[in-house]
């Protein structure tokens, strides 16, 4: 790939990255973790990627991508039940162990050759269903708005933060094959940077209720995106095949708002030694 698209892709990864984190984080403050999941749960980073495998190289590598594209997301579900399913533990140590499994199963997923495009599909719905129905059994709820003072200064480092990690991993994949880089296309990266961010402002408890979100609305719309665009990019090409993409699986969309839940907070700057009044009813800490 040319250096000046190399350095546009890593340009436009950070900006999905701090515009995803960004919203992910604020909504989670204000409306909780239910529409905080949505949020960050639609297809963002994985499509940027096929868009510049297809750019950079053509559309049947985008679609080589794409094979691999539901499968890496099997590992990537696998990834958010390791952090979230522990019920004792601190951030550090659930996501050093989540990140770990997660490469583990990236790596040999990404070396297999795997290429069944079918089969890729089935694990990934299969997957996400046992990994939602093991949070629901462990009786993770979504968690409600938390107090929270707003300012832009927060908004712009948890932004940044979230983009520098989500174009740190496509710096490192930039070299992978294009098979290879539709299973890390899957990378985590929104999802740890938005668990790292709730975790330090609300705690771990919070987080974990945000990963059983990601899973929700990703089981609705990141799985059906993935058999869609492999299709799609065959028939349309990359820039209307992804475009085309979204549009089938905005049913899907409305389905995942409908199930999450929305717990608004008043949105207000406390002055400095007065504590910020919570709106319906919610106590003030």
């Amino acid at each position: 790939m040319p250096l000046d698209l190399q350095l546009l892709r890593l340009l436009l990864a950070f900006c999905s990255g701090w515009l995803v984190v960004a919203v992910v984080t604020t909504v989670a403050d204000t409306f909780g973790t239910g529409r905080a999941g949505f949020a960050g749960g639609l297809p963002s980073t994985g499509p940027v990627s096929l868009l510049f495998i297809g750019w950079s190289q053509s559309t049947a590598a985008a679609v080589q991508a794409a094979v691999g594209f539901p499968l890496g997301f099997s590992v990537t579900f696998a990834f958010l039940l390791c952090y979230a399913l522990p019920r004792r533990g601190g951030f550090g140590g659930r996501m050093t162990v989540a990140l770990s499994i997660w490469f583990v199963l990236a790596a040999i997923v990404a070396l297999s050759g795997f290429d069944d495009f079918a089969l890729s599909v089935g694990i990934s719905v299969l997957m996400a269903l046992g990994v939602y129905a093991a949070l629901r059994m462990a009786g993770i709820k979504e968690a409600p708005h938390a107090p929270t003072r707003f300012n832009f200064r927060q908004v712009v480092w948890r932004g940044t933060l979230g983009g520098c990690v989500v174009a740190g991993v496509v710096l490192l994949s930039l070299s992978a094959g294009p098979l290879v880089g539709g299973v890390f296309a899957a990378t985590p990266a929104i999802w740890t940077s938005s668990l790292y961010v709730t975790s330090r402002a609300h705690g771990v408890e919070f987080s974990r209720s945000l990963a059983k979100s990601f899973i929700m609305v990703g089981m609705l719309t990141i799985v059906p995106f993935g058999f869609a665009v492999r299709y799609l990019l065959m028939d349309f090409g990359v820039w209307w095949g992804i475009l085309l993409a979204y549009v089938a699986i905005s049913p899907m969309a409305w389905l995942a708002w409908r199930l999450t839940p929305s717990r608004r907070a008043s949105m207000v700057m406390s002055e400095p030694g007065r504590a910020s009044p919570i709106s319906n009813g919610a106590s003030q800490t």
